[in-house]
């Protein structure tokens, strides 16, 4: 769906980090390492509790945990790419908070893949849904970079500009200066956008053998 060059999925080693949310038995996972993509699996702990346990027997990176109140456990920009595969997540409660801690993981350029009845289905209330989804994403800067049927592919801004260019009550606001981004152990969530600092780069990430 992203066209890129020679239809090589990692985009020439580009795409080497994946966050795949409810991730059920990690399939996504498994068919992404051949393909040199490392995907962390992440599901709550329910029933998916076995189905975890059976993806790391597999050697497939994968864990138990939920997006919820606090930040992952993971630092700003770690994944090139997030996926929700038949999401059920409400990403528009506490004003889109939980879409915003996916914005705080993933790196300039990057894309979140959502897959859900939302994207297609034209009943009155999964419209409004995803007129709510389409409005929120637009305040948070990203673009859709593909859409087909089920499935919509937004990608995050490479710079701060188009966040300049918001109106100053716009919400969600860009988060305080002193907000640490990469503090992640026992922090609460915010509902604020992660802008670029200088104490990163700003480009997408070179071919992971370049790092």
């Amino acid at each position: 769906m992203l066209k890129f060059p020679h239809e090589s999925l990692n985009n020439n080693g580009k795409i080497r980090t994946v966050l795949d949310v409810g991730c059920g038995v990690a399939s996504f996972g498994a068919y992404l390492l051949p393909l040199d993509i490392v995907a962390m699996s992440l599901a709550p702990n329910d029933v998916h509790q076995n189905q975890i346990q059976f993806a790391l027997e597999r050697g497939i990176p994968a864990t138990l945990g939920v997006l919820g109140t606090m930040r992952l456990p993971y630092p700003s920009r770690s994944f090139e790419f997030a996926h929700c595969s038949r999401c059920r997540i409400d990403w528009l409660q506490r004003d889109g908070i939980l879409l915003l801690e996916l914005d705080r993981l993933l790196k300039p350029g990057g894309y979140f893949a959502y897959s859900s009845p939302e994207a297609y289905m034209k009943d009155e209330e999964d419209l409004q849904i995803w007129n709510a989804m389409s409005n929120l994403v637009k305040r948070m800067c990203w673009k859709i970079a593909s859409k087909r049927d089920q499935t919509v592919i937004w990608v995050k801004p490479l710079t701060n500009s188009c966040y300049l260019k918001r109106a100053p009550d716009t919400k969600p606001p860009l988060c305080s200066p002193n907000d640490d981004p990469d503090s992640v152990w026992q922090v609460p969530m915010k509902a604020c956008i992660t802008p670029y600092t200088d104490r990163k780069l700003l480009l997408p990430s070179p071919p992971f053998e370049d790092r």
